[in-house]
């Protein structure tokens, strides 16, 4: 059993334990291909909506200027805390907090997913603010101190690629035995992820594409990250498998 699959669920377990070692490589192959050609697709897309300034920018600031004449004073605290959960300080506590717990306990492949997760999707992000260079929406000063470009969120896909890597490290090192346990850290991680988000668009220092870009990347990156590191422990097992 590889490393990223060991602590799954005993009835999981007993799934993936009858299937040939090539089918199960094969399956996760072929989903994680699949998801990265629709999220790149997706991407591709908003980039173009982006470019054109086609009728999703236009709704974009339609909402940018509803969320700022709409703002409460209460809404701006609170979305200001929410935004710092998931800024880029915020995450890398939590990606070196995750590194040393995992190296104590001599969990090497999920420092590895952590690390190109990490510093894979922050140079990807940095990479393509550069590339699209999308101004900021025009309110976005009363909140943000710095210049930087505004597509893609680098919250929302920090912030994706953070809670979604500590939900998969939580259930793989406790690990979690139920199902609906499973499902309520999944729960969790999603709300929290949709709530950096929405925070963001509150205060006005990012459009909603940008948001929906930041997810998007963040999700095909996790594909990319994953897919490659269960054909790397997959290969490794078959080549140390008896042969027949």
């Amino acid at each position: 059993m590889t490393p990223l699959v060991k602590h799954a669920p005993s009835r999981r377990r007993r799934l993936l334990a009858r299937l040939d070692p090539r089918a199960f490589l094969t399956i996760h192959i072929v989903i994680g291909l699949v998801v990265c050609l629709l999220t790149a697709w997706l991407f591709a897309v908003l980039i173009d909506s982006v470019r054109e300034h086609d009728v999703l920018v236009r709704r974009d600031q339609a909402l940018a200027d509803w969320f700022h004449i709409n703002g409460t004073p209460l809404g701006y605290r609170i979305n200001v805390i929410i935004s710092l959960i998931g800024s880029p300080p915020a995450m890398a506590v939590l990606f070196g907090a995750a590194v040393l717990y995992l190296w104590r306990i001599k969990q090497r492949t999920l420092i590895v997913a952590w690390v190109l997760s990490y510093i894979g999707g922050t140079i990807l992000d940095g990479v393509m603010k550069e590339v699209i260079r999308r101004p900021r929406p025009e309110y976005a000063m009363r909140f943000l101190h710095f210049n930087s470009w505004s597509f893609p969120s680098g919250h929302s896909m920090g912030s994706l690629i953070g809670f979604a890597m500590l939900a998969y490290t939580i259930i793989r090192v406790v690990p979690v035995k139920s199902t609906a346990a499973e499902v309520a850290i999944w729960a969790g991680a999603v709300v929290m992820v949709a709530l950096v988000g929405y925070s963001r668009i509150y205060l006005a220092v990012h459009y909603l594409s940008d948001v929906i870009a930041g997810y998007t990347l963040g999700v095909l990156w996790l594909a990319v990250c994953f897919t490659g590191l269960q054909m790397a422990s997959r290969r490794a097992e078959l080549r140390r498998a008896p042969s027949t």
